[in-house]
């Protein structure tokens, strides 16, 4: 049932197979803002530290440091002696990055303030901790060569620190993924693995209670990535195939819907709001973003180079998106950023009477769209124009309904003649670009 080609001849096939396959943009595809080249020799994994706004970039087995830049790409620091540093995770309180140590049979634990090693928890020799994930005041990673896979456990706050091997009741082939969710709920997949094989666990605890047994998923191949979402109930997942990124229910691993994209997804991410970033490779080499549930993208980004596996991730407030490319094994890594990725075009209508009298009450009324569905809640400021005040006049700023319907409200001043014009501006946010619109009325007797 297992199928893993090495992954030299992975490697080598997928770049065969891009060679004759290579698609163009999708359409209305943009680029990226900026593109930098690391100065690292192989990508792995990378995690955003938005309180800091740095980038902690791993390269994997066979080497020995953690890159740290800004969100610019820039160098910050280069954390030496992390041997095989691959899984990266945050801790609630954004005060830590832990880093499994696959040739270090360890967990480290790096404080984000001072970019330096606090910590180092040993997991027993051979372990090689390979993937990792934080919640519910515990470390949790995934372990084991092949044939020797488990997940284990590290409570930071004993002393010395528990750690625990076989924290789970199931056995893996190889060092499972791992994602976790805050409540305490704990993601676990096979990676490189045709079917893929997901399952569940409430640890909140601090032990593993089982949601949903190991299941395999027969329709997917070859894990490369995953993430949940905000509400804690669904992961949304990237594997070789199908040529969708599919989403399943926590709970019980039930199909909960998909983001349709391309050949051959590798790559998630999902912001605070819940969008989704969604990855492929090879077809085209492009992310497309999601509204949270969307059915299709509002942004489409394409890349020169080759988008990495797990090379996707999202600022948490949706401001900024970072996709690593490299070449087919990894190597060379550069870092594209990518601003308001989400943003789509708004548009922005205000309607009102064609004529008043001096001293009456107006009322307008317009709305706010676009494609994102974030248009409730959105603030508009308010100005008017008129003879008496020919540079305009700040009003109360009103505040869009749901569904983007906004009123305003005016009483003229008895001495008012002649044209008056309100406009409405809306400042563009994270979901949409900036609008203003304008509707004028003639007051007279």
């Amino acid at each position: 049932m297992r199928t893993k080609p090495s992954p030299t001849a992975v490697a080598a096939a997928v770049a065969a197979g891009f060679a004759a396959c290579v698609a163009g943009p999708a359409a209305g595809a943009q680029a990226a803002t900026g593109t930098v080249p690391l100065p690292i020799a192989h990508y792995s994994h990378m995690l955003v530290d938005p309180a800091h706004h740095h980038l902690f970039i791993s390269s994997g087995t066979g080497y020995s440091s953690i890159l740290v830049t800004d969100f610019s790409g820039q160098t910050v620091a280069t954390i030496a002696n992390e041997p095989g540093a691959t899984g990266l995770a945050l801790s609630a309180d954004g005060g830590t990055v832990y880093a499994a140590l696959a040739n270090g049979d360890a967990v480290s634990a790096i404080s984000t303030g001072t970019l330096t090693e606090t910590t180092r928890y040993a997991t027993g020799a051979g372990t090689k901790p390979t993937y990792v994930a934080w919640t519910s005041g515990r470390i949790w990673f995934g372990y084991g060569g092949a044939a020797q896979g488990g997940i284990g456990s590290i409570d930071p706050g004993t002393s010395p620190a528990a750690v625990t091997l076989r924290a789970t009741p199931e056995s893996w082939y190889s060092a499972p993924m791992v994602t976790a969710t805050p409540s305490g709920d704990l993601v676990a997949g096979e990676p490189g693995q045709s079917p893929v094989q997901l399952a569940t666990y409430d640890v909140s605890s601090g032990s593993a209670d089982v949601l949903a047994p190991q299941t395999y998923l027969f329709d997917a191949s070859t894990l490369d990535s995953f993430q949940v979402t905000p509400d804690g109930k669904d992961v949304v997942m990237a594997s070789g195939s199908p040529y969708y990124h599919q989403v399943y229910r926590i709970a019980d691993l039930s199909a909960d819907g998909t983001y349709p994209t391309t050949a051959y997804p590798n790559s998630v991410s999902v912001s605070g709001d819940g969008s989704v970033a969604a990855g492929v490779t090879m077809s085209g080499n492009e992310v497309f973003v999601f509204a949270p549930g969307g059915s299709t993208p509002l942004n489409t980004y394409t890349f020169s180079g080759w988008l990495a596996n797990d090379g996707v991730a999202f600022a948490p407030d949706g401001s900024e998106l970072f996709a690593v490319t490299a070449n087919a094994f990894g190597d060379t890594p550069s870092l594209n950023i990518i601003q308001s990725p989400e943003a789509v075009a708004s548009t922005l209508g205000l309607t009102g009477p064609a004529t008043a009298k001096p001293g009456q009450t107006v009322t307008l009324s317009g709305t706010l769209g676009g494609p994102s569905a974030s248009v409730g809640g959105r603030t508009l400021h308010v100005t008017r124009t008129d003879t008496a005040d020919p540079s305009g006049v700040a009003l109360p700023d009103v505040t869009t309904a749901a569904d983007g319907s906004f009123s305003i409200g005016d009483t003229l001043s008895k001495q008012t003649r002649g044209t008056v014009t309100y406009t409405v501006t809306y400042d563009g946010d994270v979901h949409l670009t900036s609008a203003t619109a304008s509707a004028s009325l003639t007051v007279g007797r």
